[in-house]
């Protein structure tokens, strides 16, 4: 048999084999192809009771889950240095450089905008921690109405180091000192 009539014996067997069908005539491989599964658009299964998300939406928060929110975070330099970032982009234009409501479009400031709370007067620090990262989240949902929600913009670890961030401009107009 000649080098000619051998490449073409071959091409016609590779051609013959079509994967679909050989899918088909092995047993495991049809029953991989034709489980039970979720088809795109269709009806999503709803999510276990108690469960949390680990992409997509997230949990709602109110002030009753927000209060039970632990910060994993601690106060390191990396995290301060980070919310200090995080706030000076998003939160310094209304609540001022110091947290003190003071920030360019508050009436105080010169803007427009009336009644931007102090992040520094002495109630501020009886939030709880999961109190702040709420308002960072979903500030209406937690009764801030006029406060835009930041959820959307600051995520992950960032909305740890900007409560961290919050805690140590607290701790400095009480005369605590530094950042830490």
């Amino acid at each position: 048999m000649g080098r000619a009539a051998l490449a073409s014996l071959v091409v016609a067997l590779l051609s013959a084999c079509n994967p679909d069908t050989v899918v088909h005539k092995v047993g495991w491989f049809s029953t991989m192809r034709h489980q039970r599964n979720i088809k795109p658009y269709a009806r999503p299964i709803p999510p276990v009771a108690g469960t949390v998300p680990v992409t997509g939406e997230e949990l709602p928060l109110t002030r009753e889950t927000a209060d039970k929110l632990v910060n994993p975070r601690t106060r390191t330099a990396e995290s301060l240095n980070r919310g200090q970032w995080v706030f000076e982009t998003y939160c310094l234009v209304c609540h001022g450089l110091k947290g003190e409501g003071n920030g360019p479009v508050s009436l105080t400031g010169g803007g427009p905008f009336p009644g931007i709370p102090s992040l520094v007067d002495p109630t501020r620090p009886k939030m709880t921690d999961g109190a702040i990262y709420g308002m960072v989240v979903e500030a209406q949902r937690m009764g801030r109405g006029l406060m835009p929600r930041y959820g959307d913009k600051i995520h992950g670890t960032d909305r740890w180091d900007v409560v961290n961030y919050v805690r140590s401009l607290q701790l400095n107009a009480r005369g605590g000192g530094g950042k830490q």
